[in-house]
């Protein structure tokens, strides 16, 4: 079994998504899909050791992989997983879409260019 480090930055408040991970409310974590990065997490694979990493406080936590999907775009995967489970707090499909739509703006130019290539991999984790 292999392990994956997960850099975690924040999105409105210091830790505020890490907090969700080690509260046990946030199950699935999602990054951009890049296929010719070393860091491929579409190779993640049930078993695997996650390394979730807190960029506001180094602070660390590890989960178990239990499955990892590639879609095609956000809109695909916000149809094809529960939103709660990405984004606790958020209730609808439509309010994930908008978050993500900020998340581009905020996490920058690279972040929004390789969703919009590649897609977007979602990781499933206990």
């Amino acid at each position: 079994m292999s392990r994956w480090l997960l850099k975690f930055a924040s999105y409105r408040e210091k830790d505020d998504i890490f907090n969700l991970v080690r509260s046990g409310k946030k199950s699935i974590e999602t990054r951009p899909f890049n296929p010719q990065k070393k860091r491929n997490y579409s190779k993640i694979v049930p078993g695997d050791t996650l390394v979730l990493y807190s960029l506001d406080t180094h602070e660390k936590l590890e989960r178990e992989a239990v499955y990892t999907r590639v879609y095609k775009s956000i809109a695909d995967m916000v149809e094809n997983e529960p939103v709660e489970k990405i984004f606790p707090g958020i209730k609808s499909k439509n309010a994930l879409l908008k978050v993500y739509e900020e998340l581009k703006s905020k996490w920058g130019k690279a972040y929004a260019q390789k969703l919009e290539k590649y897609g977007i991999v979602a990781v499933g984790f206990k």
